[in-house]
């Protein structure tokens, strides 16, 4: 079954989204209302849409409540974080806020407004360096496996279901969001130099497509039995170097890069290799080879100027 169809599948319900505002979850929500789900939205920041019912989370459990009054879900699709790769200290409130208390007042909500199934958000950065065991890369990483544990208490102790999807590289066409991937295609198109570091990280990019089939397999699997408490990664695995990434994304564009090799340096906890794990989501699999991804990338680049 091709990744297209696989998005389509699924059994239509209603759902409570969270981090539509993102580029996955606009995604997501797009991919959800066209297989006749009825969707409502909870974050802090305005929609960025009007064809779904949004309400506003104002770091108050009340707040989350009522949005499970309105939006009645049949099952949680949690995609907000508070991203930063190498944090400040004026912002560790705002990264435990969002990515362990907002999450738990939402299962606390679930648990008490008759919604069993949650599909979480990770990240292979809590398995730094290719670790399979949890290490955390940063303190994002940290507060996301925080969270997971946090959970195995409302799994225990509630009857909650949760599956984590624990995201790689995520690219694809019209990414507003200060990414590698758009970074080089925006610079090869503008034929500006690209300062980057040596180059020598292994990355896995997977086609955000693939990724929201991913969300919905998992919907799919949680509504169709108990599950407890489950993790899986979403990954191509199928690796490259930075350097090789570049000869891609120049391969796509028709011409040469300029890149500035080394002029930056990796940062103080570089992942120079992903997670290897392999016990993905059954059923699913990567249907967007690279190349082609790329080719999509840079299309819609040019047709948006």
């Amino acid at each position: 079954m091709k990744a297209d169809d696989e998005a389509k599948a699924g059994p239509p319900g209603r759902a409570l989204l969270t981090g539509m505002t993102g580029y996955v979850g606009n995604q997501l929500a797009t991919a959800l209302l066209q297989s006749g789900w009825t969707i409502e939205v909870l974050g802090r920041r305005p929609p960025i849409r009007r064809d779904v019912r949004s309400h506003h989370y104002d770091e108050t459990y009340a707040s989350v409540s009522s949005a499970f009054e309105s939006a009645k879900p049949d099952i949680v699709f949690h995609l907000a974080s508070a991203v930063t790769v190498e944090h400040a200290p004026t912002q560790v409130s705002d990264i435990i806020s969002g990515n362990i208390i907002f999450p738990t007042l939402i299962l606390e909500a679930m648990s008490n407004h008759g919604c069993r199934n949650i599909v979480n958000t990770g990240t292979s950065w809590q398995h730094f360096d290719g670790s399979e065991v949890y290490l955390p890369t940063n303190l994002y990483a940290a507060t996301k496996q925080a969270f997971e544990d946090l959970a195995h208490f409302y799994v225990d102790a509630r009857g909650l279901n949760v599956l984590t999807l624990k995201l790689f590289d995520v690219y694809g066409p019209a990414d507003p969001r200060a990414k590698l991937v758009p970074y080089l295609v925006r610079s090869a198109l503008d034929r500006t130099e690209v300062v980057l570091s040596p180059g020598e990280q292994i990355i896995d990019l997977v086609h955000v497509r693939d990724v929201v089939t991913a969300f919905l397999m998992a919907a799919e699997r949680l509504i169709s039995a108990p599950r407890g408490r489950e993790a899986f990664p979403v990954r191509s695995g199928h690796t490259l170097s930075v350097r090789e990434l570049v000869g891609a994304v120049s391969l796509a564009v028709g011409e040469p890069m300029r890149i500035r090799w080394g002029g930056r340096p990796y940062r103080a906890r570089e992942v120079m290799r992903p997670w290897s794990a392999t016990s993905c989501l059954p059923g699913w699999h990567p249907s967007v080879e690279l190349q082609a991804g790329l080719c999509e990338v840079v299309a819609e680049a040019r047709r948006s100027g």
